[in-house]
């Protein structure tokens, strides 16, 4: 598992940046010479390329917001110098850029800028850094991340902290969504906590501490005392025990129980043992309470209420409170790593990071290395964001939600395709060599990987494995229903049945021995009838999607937002290829940007919309459609039999 190893090492800060930025702005002379030498030449009154003129503004931002922005976006994409012309130093244009950002900023009144900025911590934003300046010369010392805070995602919160109070996520209300676009959804600068969600949240800690204090009150034989017990199922608790002395209707419990109570309740939310200050300060809390009316058990149910409203039930910090490793840098504490890392392979919390954390464990990157490579080598540890990476990364896992008519010939069944392309991602992931271009490249495939047999078994798994079981665990229903997809009997004559997902594959049969090689020199992810499905409108291909996901994903480039005012239609005209009606893209407003999608876009021609191989467009025929209409109009006699309606 080193890739997956290495990945977490990149994209999991055991640190955080805690100092000044690494490299400082440039000053406005260093700006001024810059445009003198690498834009004015152009962007000047005579020129005036691409109707941005800088010949006269300096560096006045004030005077010059629009054409700064302008320039700033040029350079954010690397278009700017052109081809042919001298390039500036990476690092240069980095100092540049940082000036422009930080002045236009700082600009009054200026809400598009702040929108930009806000959109630059966006995931999807980044790429805007050169080649050249990730890869081109020696990494100096690493810099990690600033201090964050991520709002809990929703895996998070009820995988993770309703698991841990034994509340089922059914019995409340989720209060953490994530956005619906692709791409890396669980990202610190995407969410907060906005006014409805507090007020769930008040309702749902209401509704916890309801449920973790069901409790039921008895008498003993003779009658004089009333007993309180917690339920229990198969001889285990189904609640905690420690709270039955704070439950009782008349007793009044004593300040060791109440102490007791706010040790459990903290250790099930925060996984930590409460200060002295926090045992005092809810203890306080119940006193008041229990002032008016006097209700010592609605006291009890408020002071257990609050832990669970606290900012580190409903945010993962990543601050930095380890040990300092140099001047300016710190470790994340135990604490920190142990939700980090849990968070990082699901929305449990794994038992034994936090028995790590706990013991002194998770302190050097050795103790972090040791317990990753232990959860990842465990097959019965559930580990689903292992593959919720590579679908937010590729975004295959989003063909079902692509809505396609029925077809007379051919079973579409969108989450056996995707179930395909985990079993091929997970295959790849296991044998751990030169991941990303076995992904890119592999000419194997799953092909209704897991199929049902007559006699109820599962074939195609290929064995067992750490990974496969990762799938089987996760996907176990989706399997029994994905795997039902066989060719339609009965309605038609059986030469005429529809054929099964096989036909998206460019095979004409079931494959027994799987991994199959695929036909037609077809390799790779993107050539999965997942990703093209999911990268695809509900009628037809969509080669500009599919080429700015290339350009951008594949590539690190960055393509400009469409400018304002420009609104483009194909035109509707079925009986061109969808080649032909995109030459509309080719006018000066679009060219700037299609010249650098179309072209990554275009090759996935060679086949449908719903992925299958195919040699040439199928375009509507007229005369079958005029045919079609006039019989659809016509007045028919009695007993006279309706033609057949042509293929169009």
């Amino acid at each position: 598992m080193k890739t997956i190893i290495d990945t977490l090492a990149f994209v999991l800060p055991l640190s955080v940046l805690v100092g000044a930025n690494a490299q400082e702005p440039a000053d406005a002379k260093f700006v001024d010479v810059f445009l003198q030498t690498h834009c004015v030449r152009c962007h000047n009154a005579d020129k005036n390329e691409g109707k941005l003129n800088l010949d006269d503004l300096g560096t006045n931002l004030a005077a010059g917001r629009a054409s700064f922005a302008a320039a700033l976006e040029r350079l954010d994409v690397g278009d700017m110098p052109p081809k042919g012309e001298p390039r500036p130093d990476p690092a240069t244009v980095l100092r540049v850029k940082k000036w422009l950002q930080q002045g236009l900023a700082a600009l009054p009144a200026a809400p598009v800028d702040k929108d930009k900025d806000k959109e630059a911590v966006r995931p999807d934003e980044g790429n805007h850094l050169s080649h050249a300046l990730l890869f081109g010369g020696k990494p100096g010392p690493s810099v990690p991340p600033p201090p964050r805070l991520w709002r809990l995602s929703p895996t998070g919160y009820s995988a993770g902290f309703l698991r841990s109070l034994r509340v089922k996520s059914g019995s409340v209300s989720q209060p953490f969504a994530l956005r619906s676009d692709p791409g890396i959804k669980d990202y610190s600068a995407l969410y907060w906590l906005d006014e409805g969600s507090t007020d769930l949240l008040i309702r749902n800690a209401e509704k916890i501490v309801g449920a973790i204090t069901s409790h039921k009150l008895s008498k003993s034989k003779n009658g004089d005392e009333v007993r309180v017990s917690m339920p229990r199922s198969g001889g285990q608790p189904l609640a905690f025990e420690e709270f039955a002395p704070l439950l009782h209707p008349t007793v009044v419990p004593k300040r060791e129980q109440l102490e007791t109570a706010i040790r459990v309740i903290y250790r099930a939310a925060l996984v930590r043992e409460p200060s002295a200050e926090e045992i005092e300060s809810l203890i306080q809390l119940y006193q008041e309470a229990s002032e008016s009316p006097g209700d010592t058990v609605s006291a009890s149910k408020t002071m257990l209420m609050a832990p669970l409203l606290s900012p580190e039930v409903l945010h993962r910090f990543e601050i930095g409170r380890g040990a300092e490793v140099r001047p300016g840098v710190r470790m994340l504490s135990p604490s920190e790593l142990a939700f980090a890392l849990s968070l990082a392979f699901s929305g449990e919390r794994e038992p034994g990071l936090f028995a790590a954390a706990t013991s002194g464990g998770l302190k050097t990157r050795e103790d972090v290395e040791k317990h990753v490579r232990r959860i990842l080598n465990d097959p019965e540890i559930y580990k689903p964001r292992l593959l919720g990476f590579f679908h937010e990364y590729f975004g295959y896992d989003r063909a079902p939600e692509v809505c396609k008519d029925d077809q007379p010939d051919y079973v579409h069944n969108a989450d056996q395709l995707v179930l395909d392309t985990n079993l091929l991602v997970l295959s790849i992931l296991e044998k751990d060599q030169n991941v990303l271009k076995e992904l890119l490249t592999t000419p194997k495939s799953f092909v209704n990987g897991v199929k049902l047999v007559k006699d109820g078994a599962k074939q195609g798994l290929g064995g067992d494995t750490s990974l496969t079981k990762v799938l089987s665990q996760s996907m176990a229903s989706k399997i029994e229903y994905s795997a039902s997809d066989k060719p339609a009997t009965g309605v038609r004559p059986k030469e005429k049945s529809k054929v099964g997902v096989e036909a998206a594959y460019g095979l004409k049969e079931w494959p027994a021995n799987q991994p199959v090689d695929l036909p037609n020199d077809r390799i790779g992810i993107l050539m999965q009838p997942s990703w093209m499905v999911a990268w695809s409108s509900n009628f037809f291909n969509d080669p500009v999607r599919r080429g700015l996901w290339i350009r951008e994903h594949l590539l690190g480039h960055a393509v400009p937002q469409v400018p304002v005012g420009v609104v483009i239609v194909l035109p509707d005209d079925p009986t061109k290829t969808l080649r032909d009606r995109m030459q509309i893209t080719k006018n000066e407003a679009c060219w700037k940007c299609h010249q650098k999608i179309d072209d990554m876009g275009f090759p996935f021609e060679a086949f449908d919309h719903f992925g299958r191989p195919r040699d040439f467009e199928k375009l509507a025929d007229d005369a079958a459609i005029a045919t079609n209409k006039a019989n659809a109009s016509r007045q028919y006699a009695k007993g006279e039999k309706r033609p057949e309606r042509l293929p169009e």
